[in-house]
């Protein structure tokens, strides 16, 4: 029915509704610019996604794209923006020649990765908010083209909007037909009909704390960035801004900031680290002084503890549902800790060009600073079919979290997820030391039904990249030092008495980090019924 659906969108007749005839607004847009993105990409060499491509002279829309993720990022248009921040008369007019051989290919059917459900609403989106660009000295029957190519997108825009088994999808179709009903001549009646599915939309995707179904901090931050013009169109068109907008947006900024370390990045959780610290500070920027920042978010399933020395993000469990849980990971009882200066302990992250084997890798328990037994994580992450037939990532469980506890500067949060499998209920408690600062942590291994038995733990503990671990003649020990730090702030030590550490080789993926290549702390210990074990990280005072 949805194929079917979406087939008759993209007619003739399917589009007539959406029809418009002309630009009449442009909305602003938060994200960075820099116009020799635009001349690397107009001399044929192109890097979107994580991944490039050398065009050699040839049109970048009739070369195999190098990764879904590429071809999304290709077919969606955003890199319009650097070619709009260039003077240059030369590169301008280049964007216009790769939007024509857009055009020309995808009337001749040559463009089908461009109609994926994930492409569209980005492309709507950046054709309005560059349509100065698009516009400026076309002749009438290419911007008829651009016009009616935006409509038949609109018409599939409406439909995915509809339907709430498609995850996030949902929401940014929404967003994207107001855009388009609010940007182009479109009449007073379409912006409402667009209103109510947005509406219609945050209540299937965001939950009462503000955070998003899929449990990824990033993907909200593109979310916000696409609502926040929305406010200046409104004003622009002289139409009272709908009351849920700016509730909305609040609450939405309120879970970012919750997920916000001191550097101003988000946690490393389900892929949020694909979105740019420069973006995610326009967007908190938007609710600064005005938006209080969260430190639980029990629908979404965070906590946040800070003191004047350090900050804790700990993932209390809460598994996704449905289509929203093809971007999450295993990552139930994972934490990270930073300083007011540096982050210390960290999750893996995502590469950007990530597929297949390689996303599964990294959004499975051990990429994670978490806990397994017998090398088993709380969840896990296998192949699943989604709306639209595809096949997708999805994270699953075999049982649910309990139910997060807070006590000043302390957390406990558990998972029940490895129970039926292994016979343990894990416990992780966590507490923000007032003196000096630093972190204690133990981890309860809860043999409830006395038939745990035999079992081998491993707590993982992923360091920042700018950490630098030094193994002690200790064997329970390991300096953690900062070459970047002046005296006093540049020395950590992470403990586990009595028990032997070792290090692995691991990464940490950001968008912003240049060199992924880090290391983790690994504790392995057997236990036998209920047992604790107790770790703390310390200035090191020598």
């Amino acid at each position: 029915m949805l194929r079917w659906r979406l087939a008759y969108a993209r007619t003739r007749l399917g589009r007539w509704r959406q029809a418009a005839t002309r630009f009449v607004l442009v909305p602003p847009h938060l994200h960075l610019a820099d116009p020799s993105v635009a001349a690397d990409f107009l001399t044929g060499q192109i890097v979107l996604a994580g991944r490039s491509l050398l065009a050699g002279g040839r049109s970048p829309f009739d070369l195999p794209p190098p990764g879904t993720a590429f071809a999304q990022a290709l077919h969606g248009f955003g890199w319009l923006r650097h070619f709009e921040a260039s003077a240059d008369p030369a590169i301008r007019d280049g964007a216009r020649q790769l939007v024509v051989q857009w055009l020309d290919r995808r009337e001749a059917g040559q463009l089908g990765e461009a109609d994926a459900p994930e492409t569209i609403p980005r492309r709507v989106v950046a054709w309005v908010t560059h349509s100065t660009l698009l516009a400026e000295k076309v002749d009438f029957a290419t911007y008829r083209r651009l016009i009616l190519h935006l409509a038949r997108d609109a018409a599939v825009l409406q439909v995915l909007a509809r339907r709430s088994d498609i995850g996030m999808r949902q929401l940014d179709a929404a967003v994207a037909l107001l855009f388009y009903a609010l940007s182009l001549d479109r009449p007073d009646s379409a912006v409402r009909q667009a209103e109510g599915l947005v509406v219609a939309a945050i209540r299937a995707s965001i939950l009462p704390d503000g955070g998003p179904r899929s449990r990824n901090a990033g993907r909200l931050v593109g979310i916000v960035a696409n609502l926040i013009p929305l406010l200046a169109l409104y004003r622009a068109r002289q139409l009272p801004v709908p009351e849920f907008l700016n509730p909305a947006i609040a609450r939405m900024v309120g879970f970012i900031r919750m997920m916000q370390h001191p550097d101003g990045g988000l946690a490393l959780f389900n892929g949020a680290g694909l979105a740019t610290r420069d973006l995610v500070a326009e967007v908190t920027r938007f609710g600064a002084g005005r938006v209080a920042r969260l430190d639980s978010a029990p629908d979404t399933g965070f906590e946040r503890l800070e003191n004047e020395h350090g900050v804790l993000i700990a993932d209390a469990g809460v598994l996704p549902q449905g289509g929203f849980a093809g971007e999450a990971g295993a990552s139930a009882l994972a934490f990270e800790f930073s300083t007011k200066f540096d982050r210390l302990i960290v999750n893996c992250g995502i590469p950007q060009s990530a597929e297949g084997e390689v996303a599964q890798s990294f959004r499975a328990g051990p990429a994670h600073s978490s806990v397994l037994i017998d090398d088993i994580a709380l969840g896990v992450v296998l192949p699943a079919t989604d709306a639209f037939g595809r096949s997708e990532l999805r994270v699953f469980s075999a049982d649910e979290n309990t139910v997060p506890q807070r006590e000043a500067g302390s957390l406990i949060i558990g998972h029940r997820g490895l129970r039926a499998r292994t016979g343990y209920v894990v416990e992780r408690h966590l507490t923000l030391m007032p003196d000096g600062g630093g972190l204690f942590g133990f981890d309860r291994f809860l043999d409830l039904d006395g038939a745990g038995g035999n079992r081998r733990v491993t707590l993982a503990f992923h360091l920042h990249p700018r950490v630098l671990p030094v193994l002690l003649s200790r064997q329970d020990s390991i300096v953690l030092r900062l070459p970047h730090q002046v005296p006093g702030r540049d020395v950590w030590l992470f403990e586990a008495p009595g028990i032997a550490l070792h290090l692995e080789e691991s990464r940490c993926f950001e968008q912003d980090m240049m060199l992924p290549k880090t290391e983790a702390i690994i504790l392995d210990m057997a236990i036998s019924g209920t047992t604790e074990i107790h770790w703390r990280l310390t200035p090191y005072r020598g």
